[in-house]
């Protein structure tokens, strides 16, 4: 497992779950070689900065210059995200 601090939480991710892409061009989660869901440019960024273990202040300031975003709403998006992720298993939070 991957894992990375989240306001000083150790979140890790699953091995089992990657990014692929499929044969029209677009980003996909996989879980254990099963697609689990499609992923959006902002969704797919956010994943490869947590497996890269980033901070989540680090993801959020990065996403919001990356895509022109507020920071605000980037890190209301992005805590989303990961509640998606942890509800499918996909991160693991150790508390």
């Amino acid at each position: 497992m991957i894992s990375f601090l989240q306001r000083g939480v150790i979140l890790q991710l699953a091995e089992v779950a990657r990014l692929a892409t499929t044969m029209d061009g677009r980003t996909i989660l996989e879980v254990a070689g099963q697609p689990v869901f499609g992923m959006n440019l902002v969704a797919v960024s956010i994943w490869t900065k947590l497996a890269a273990g980033l901070s989540i202040q680090e993801i959020n300031g990065q996403i919001a210059k990356e895509f022109g975003v507020p920071e605000e709403r980037v890190a209301s998006d992005v805590e989303t995200f990961i509640e998606v992720l942890k509800d499918r298993l996909l991160v693991y939070d150790d508390n």
